[in-house]
């Protein structure tokens, strides 16, 4: 049965963002979604608080307790607004989660302590069908659409804490990484790069070309960009580390809505000069077999939620766990990734709605630059955001694919003189 009033503990990925977010690292991503149509916002704002009964694990708002922040259970209004120039910016609302729209476009950003990538999609995904239902669209959900399905007690769960497992936890040691220095934009603005390619073409050269994933692929050519690009990354001694979060649920058979991914790197030496793109990919496959080991998952979980169970970490209250948490992210979080590759995956939708969804796009906001990719329809989408003036490293990327012989098609949200006003 579920519960109409209720509380939970944030989960153990979720627990550092309340301590380390603001203004210039929001810790905040978006999905947004281009349908066929303009949006009327009212059926938009109604489909969205026709769902969020059924959404029990994202229908909250966070207080803070004497020892914890929390969430609780909120049955608020929700309110859709029209999207704002700078994306991804922090906020502090009723709910842990923002809907825009703009022209024919919903974008759904999310406070990444409420819940991961897998897990916003999942709402995105049911605003999106429910929304044209209400229009009077017969679309068959297909099993492919979340709040079509009958809820279960597991959307809500914890899979960090079930899988803990304290004999298998280790101390995990981590060098610092390479960090990009540069002029930023001014007011927190957000460059955005697209890189739009043919998913069948795509597929077919990487594997009979490179015989490898395509998250692998990525990996391997954004690592090579920034080691041609980056002059003053060579030999400073500290190696290029990029961090790349996997979806768990598969590993452990899970459904949560909550957050459930845990980062892999891949880790290039600042010392050898010479690189070729053959030795950056085969060291990114020799990374990818290693960090993917669900033992090896299992050992890192458990090293995660075993800090968190600490007697000395428990006790604290919360303001000083605060402090505690942003020195610690700034020492073993911030300080030791250059960079982060995300890949949502294929976004499956039913049948009947495959001609309504134009495109979807999925953003990170970080202080440095952040990837993204994900497959919609008959195209790949390789999206970059980043905070940082300088774009030697996309245009290195799209001048490697083109080389490849891909033929990649380019969208952002920079014009001619951004540089000199931002």
């Amino acid at each position: 049965m579920r519960r109409h009033k209720y509380w939970y503990r944030i989960d153990n990925a979720g627990k550092i963002f309340p301590a380390i977010s603001k203004k210039e690292r929001s810790n905040v991503f978006r999905i947004s979604f281009y349908l066929d149509q303009t949006i009327d916002v009212d059926l938009l704002n109604t489909a969205i608080n026709e769902l969020l009964p059924r959404f029990e694990a994202l229908a909250v708002q966070m207080k803070n307790g004497l020892f914890w922040s929390y969430f609780a259970a909120t049955d608020k209004p929700f309110q859709v607004e029209r999207e704002p120039s700078v994306f991804c910016k922090f906020f502090k609302s009723d709910y842990l989660f923002k809907v825009y729209y703009l022209n024919n476009k919903i974008t759904l950003e999310t406070f990444h302590a409420l819940t991961d990538g897998t897990g916003a999609l999942a709402f995105i995904k049911s605003i999106v069908y429910h929304y044209y239902r209400l229009q009077g669209l017969e679309i068959d959900h297909e099993y492919r659409v979340l709040s079509e399905l009958p809820y279960s007690k597991r959307e809500n769960e914890d899979v960090f804490v079930t899988n803990y497992d304290k004999a298998r936890r280790k101390n995990l040691r981590e060098v610092n990484a390479y960090r990009f220095e540069g002029e930023r934009f001014a007011d927190h603005w957000v460059l955005f790069i697209k890189v739009r390619l043919d998913t069948k073409s795509l597929v077919r050269h990487v594997k009979n070309t490179h015989h490898v994933t395509l998250t692998q692929y990525f990996t391997a050519v954004i690592a090579y960009s920034i080691i041609k690009e980056t002059i003053d990354f060579r030999g400073k001694g500290k190696p290029l580390k990029m961090f790349i979060p996997v979806n768990l649920r598969p590993y452990f058979n899970s459904i949560t809505l909550r957050n459930f991914s845990l980062f892999i790197k891949t880790v290039y030496d600042s010392e050898k000069k010479d690189w070729t793109f053959e030795e950056v990919l085969e060291q990114t496959k020799t990374d990818f077999a290693q960090e993917l080991d669900k033992d090896r998952l299992i050992e890192r979980m458990s090293s995660n939620v075993d800090f968190e169970k600490k007697m000395v970490i428990r006790i604290l209250p919360l303001f000083l766990k605060t402090i505690a948490f942003r020195i610690g992210y700034t020492i073993l979080g911030e300080r030791i990734s250059s960079t982060s590759f995300s890949n949502l995956g294929i976004i499956e939708l039913p049948s009947g709605l495959q001609d309504h969804v134009l495109d979807v796009d999925f953003a990170n906001a970080g202080y440095g630059f952040a990837t993204t990719m994900l497959s919609v329809g008959d195209h790949t989408n390789i999206m970059f955001t980043s905070s940082l003036k300088d774009t030697s490293i996309f245009s290195h990327f799209v001048s490697f694919l083109v080389d490849e012989g891909l033929e990649p098609i380019i969208d952002t949200n920079y014009e001619e003189g951004y540089d000199e006003i931002l």
